[in-house]
């Protein structure tokens, strides 16, 4: 952010989160895993609460709509198991005549629901929306405080149940009920410490080992690269006594003066390891935060994004901080990432072959006598389904099955151990890569941010990319399978989200480019008469100037170009924005917090009143 714009700006606190890599003592680790496993358990609980909430509200809904809205969804219900079974089998024209006559009843059945919701909305507000919250009486509240009664920190879980409300939220949106969190498939764990005390803690309290919860050690050097210190940090409840110690790498110093509102332990996963972080969210002068990143920077850097591939590798961005197309560098993805990918894909692959080759065999055998009625009822099941709706768990349940009656043949039993092994090689090849994906764009994003005071992206829609046909027409969408392959092996939504995290822990501004047609715009002479290569799909031939480009190059220049014509203006909107955003959660917040401060008062001033004697006359 340059001076003339801070200078136009009201200069309260602002916040920055300060990250330190930390290594857990030995001793404390098992301590750390069961506060994470706790507080996923948190999570789930609230889910499996929030869903049987939004199933008991459906019911209410369709049983108040009458017996002609409950056919219909019957029919929708139908229609959607013949729509599972039509994609399966590819069947294009079945397909599509599923998905507008499921779409019509849709529209008739959501007028009934909605004349419904409308008529009951105080009912279902009282019933089944007053059980998701954060008030006492809430039921999702209620798990909160016991996962703290059985030793999670409060923070976390204040933290667990907010998330779980945003989910509620988002879902809500979609007429859905939130999803649970598969461990498996979690990247990162967070624990929280929460502080407070107006103002938050003083940031010397911590440094100087002043505060019982959070403490960190500066390095006698103070901090710089490879200075180590130690830190403590509290685990679960204060009286319980348990926390998490181990060295702190300190790199960079805490601003002048700064107080910090939070501190989290994070465990990321990096490939088959873990690796830990503490991170300081802190407040200070807007003026302080900034004077702790490095200068200079330069103004402006644009980023068009996209994931086309060539001989060179994986294209995923244009990058440049000038108008001319010719000093504009391509980001590419290391080549071993796709490949480990690619490898992955192919285990991936040989293993749902040798799945589908056994599905017959399996469905031929006959079944065991120890078997009880509920086993038999999902054999039942399992021989009706197609190979396609038939996943490798649930064939080495059924192992399992023959295996405690002593049946199981050895053919199955080879199959068992020979997916197992492949599952084992793609998962471990696939984590492992995409973990390297993301520490790479993560190093990509911090190297922007410190070096350049506001970022620009041109963003792609990634969610119309995603659809490999449209679920209101049954149509096919316009991005072929290898298209689609691409984007899931860029995963741009990454390299967004950690240019985002960058810039927030680094001060930059992030703006974005929405509408705007830069593909088709020659960047040296602004004409718009460019014509693609028809043996190179990534070079573009201006027929205006006879400039030969390329497209992602091009994009970039010519998005830098429209920003930099209003970059002071639009640089000073963003942190207007910003700081008015964060002005108005912290005003949020503090009104929360005097709300139910002022509640307590009351609820404890009632209790006190004395009672007047009851008769015995």
């Amino acid at each position: 952010m340059s001076t003339e714009v801070l200078d136009t700006i009201e200069k309260p606190s602002a916040s920055l989160t300060y990250e330190y890599g930390i290594r857990i003592d030995p001793s404390c680790d098992a301590a750390v895993r069961e506060q994470i496993r706790l507080a996923r358990l948190t999570y789930n609980n609230l889910v499996a609460c929030m869903r049987a909430v939004y199933d008991d509200m459906q019911a209410f809904v369709i049983a108040s709509a009458g017996s002609d809205a409950q056919s219909l969804h019957q029919e929708i219900e139908g229609l959607g198991e013949q729509f599972k079974a039509a994609k399966a089998e590819r069947d294009d024209d079945h397909l599509k005549a599923i998905a507008e006559l499921r779409q019509e009843k849709w529209k008739q059945l959501s007028t009934m629901l909605a004349a419904v919701r409308t008529e009951h909305r105080r009912t279902l507000s009282e019933r089944f929306y007053s059980r998701i919250g954060k008030n006492s009486g809430c039921e999702t509240y209620q798990l909160r405080c016991a996962a703290v009664r059985a030793g999670l920190g409060w923070a976390t879980a204040n933290a667990v149940l907010d998330a779980a409300l945003v989910s509620w939220k988002a879902s809500m949106k979609q007429g859905k009920p939130p999803r649970f969190a598969v461990g498996g498939e979690k990247t990162q764990d967070t624990l929280f410490l929460q502080f407070t005390a107006a103002g938050g803690l003083p940031a010397a309290r911590i440094l100087s080992g002043e505060h019982g919860e959070i403490q960190v050690s500066v390095p006698d050097g103070g901090a710089g690269r490879r200075r180590y210190g130690e830190f403590l940090f509290r685990l679960g409840a204060a009286s319980q006594g348990v926390y998490a110690s181990g060295t702190l790498q300190y790199h960079r110093p805490l601003p002048e003066g700064a107080t910090v509102c939070m501190a989290r332990l994070v465990r990321r996963r990096i490939g088959n390891d873990y690796r830990y972080g503490l991170q300081l969210v802190i407040s200070a002068h807007i003026e302080n935060l900034m004077s702790a990143i490095p200068r200079p920077r330069k103004p402006l850097l644009a980023v068009h994004f996209g994931w086309s591939a060539d001989v060179s590798g994986r294209r995923v961005a244009g990058v440049t901080d000038a108008a001319d197309p010719g000093l504009a560098r391509v980001l590419q993805l290391p080549p071993s990432i796709e490949a480990d990918l690619t490898r992955a894909q192919e285990i991936q692959a040989a293993r749902d072959k040798s799945r589908d080759e056994i599905i017959p065999k399996v469905k031929s055998l006959e079944v065991c006598a120890g078997w009880d009625e509920h086993v038999m009822a999902d054999w039942k099941k399992f021989k009706r389904l197609p190979a396609q709706h038939v996943s490798a768990n649930r064939l080495h349940h059924w192992r399992r099955q023959f295996w405690e009656q002593d049946a199981l043949p050895e053919w199955f039993a080879s199959w068992a151990r020979a997916d197992r092994l492949q599952w084992q090689s793609t998962a471990h090849m696939a984590k492992n890569a995409r973990n390297r994906r993301k520490t790479y764009y993560r190093e990509q994003a911090k190297t922007w941010a410190t070096h350049y005071s506001a970022i620009l992206l041109e963003s792609i829609d990634l969610a119309c990319a995603a659809k490999k046909l449209d679920e209101k027409t049954g149509e096919k969408s316009d991005f072929t399978k290898k298209a689609r392959s691409g984007r899931v092996v860029a995963a741009l939504c990454e390299l967004e989200s950690a240019i985002r995290w960058a810039a927030e822990k680094n001060g930059a501004a992030v703006l974005e480019l929405m509408g705007e047609e830069t593909a088709s715009q020659c960047g040296i002479c602004g004409g718009n008469q460019l014509q693609g290569d028809e043996n190179e799909g990534q070079r573009l031939h201006c027929n205006d100037c006879g400039a030969v480009l390329d497209r992602k190059k091009n994009g970039a220049a010519v998005a830098w170009q429209i920003a930099h014509e209003q970059y002071e203006s639009l640089v000073s909107d963003y942190w207007k924005a910003h700081l008015d955003n964060q002005r108005a959660a912290d005003e949020k917040r503090s009104a929360r917090k005097e709300k139910m401060a002022s509640a307590r008062a009351a609820n404890r001033a009632q209790k006190m009143e004395p009672r007047e004697p009851v008769s015995t006359d």
